[in-house]
């Protein structure tokens, strides 16, 4: 019973959004009394947290599996590829979308500390090994641990002892902010925060995608999906080549693209 009350919960998500998420209404649809629930689940909160692990899990295998189609030399498309599966999975679920990467939600309850841990482990497993071959191939300018601000170094510290993604503190910043870059231009895009003055986002996320990878060194390997123009500021491919001596150091700046600026 526990798979066919996830699947309820996620359906009224689906339909309705996350708000209209009860017991009464997950019941309703699995035919069974609102108490039932509770020989499965703890609460409420409970159901919203499997059923978001549900959803990060069909996510991560999609993002994965674009990552696995791409040549293991090309670490462009392999960077690329699963940020365009992410935009359009966004775009195709947006309820869910919310769940996962938006306003926190009244029906997860003390859940919702769980449910974000999930997705920023699952994809910093998705990410996190193509940056760290990235950054033992093609090493590219970073700030230095001592530089950090104290604050951040103790968490970004924390967050790589907690995924795993064994880079330089700075390299991980840098991996960070190209993550926000790509949730900012993602979540507007799902929210129609553009709408109704620029409707077809896919242009201004391809330059994104090319800011993103020149900031990374791997510009000139950028390829635009077929049929779609997309053209770096001149000088822009070269702007982020590393320093002789390879990995940056105190003084040398991340790039503008990859700091989200």
């Amino acid at each position: 019973m526990s798979r066919e009350v996830r699947a309820a919960a996620r359906a009224v998500i689906t339909d309705q959004g996350v708000e209209a998420l009860t017991l009464a209404e997950i019941a309703r649809r699995v035919g069974v009394t609102p108490a039932a629930l509770y020989r499965h689940f703890d609460d409420l909160g409970d159901i919203v947290r499997h059923t978001a692990r549900d959803i990060v899990d069909e996510l991560t295998a999609l993002l994965r599996d674009s990552v696995e189609a791409e040549p293991e030399a090309d670490l462009a498309a392999r960077l690329v590829a699963p940020c365009r599966v992410f935009r359009r999975w966004g775009l195709a679920h947006r309820q869910e979308f919310g769940l996962l990467f938006g306003t926190p939600t009244v029906a997860a309850g003390s859940a919702q500390a769980d449910l974000t841990g999930d997705w920023i482990r699952e994809l910093a497993a998705v990410w996190g090994p193509e940056h760290i071959r990235l950054w033992a191939t093609r090493p590219y300018p970073i700030i230095a641990d001592a530089d950090l601000d104290p604050r951040l170094r103790r968490q970004i510290a924390a967050y790589r002892s907690a995924t795993g993604v064994e880079i330089p503190l700075g390299a991980l910043v840098v991996m960070l902010s190209c993550w926000r870059s790509l949730y900012g231009q993602v979540a507007l895009e799902v929210f129609a925060h553009f709408n109704p003055l620029i409707l077809d986002q896919e242009p201004m996320f391809e330059l994104l995608m090319l800011d993103l990878a020149t900031g990374l060194g791997l510009g000139a390997d950028y390829r635009p999906p077929p049929g779609l123009r997309v053209t770096a500021a001149p000088g822009r491919l070269t702007a982020s080549a590393a320093p002789p001596g390879g990995r940056g150091g105190p003084g040398v700046p991340a790039p503008p693209a990859s700091t989200g600026r």
